[in-house]
């Protein structure tokens, strides 16, 4: 989710987690950005949620998965 008051802006939770999917991947990744409506949106017709403990802002995420 974009920052409101900073939609360009790339908060640490979210580089912090884009660091390790590219880790992963093995390669970079190019993510997207949604405003909050449009997440709120996506999330609905979302399959499953992963609750963490994790409590910094811009911590959402839709990640969506290939076929097996």
């Amino acid at each position: 989710m974009a920052p409101v008051d900073n939609p360009d802006c790339v908060p640490d939770v979210q580089r912090a987690v884009l660091a390790e999917i590219e880790r992963a991947a093995g390669r970079a990744v190019s993510p997207g950005k949604l405003s909050r409506p449009e997440l709120y949106r996506a999330a609905s017709a979302g399959f499953g949620v992963v609750q963490v403990g994790d409590s910094r802002g811009y911590g959402c995420f839709l990640i969506r998965k290939g076929v097996i």
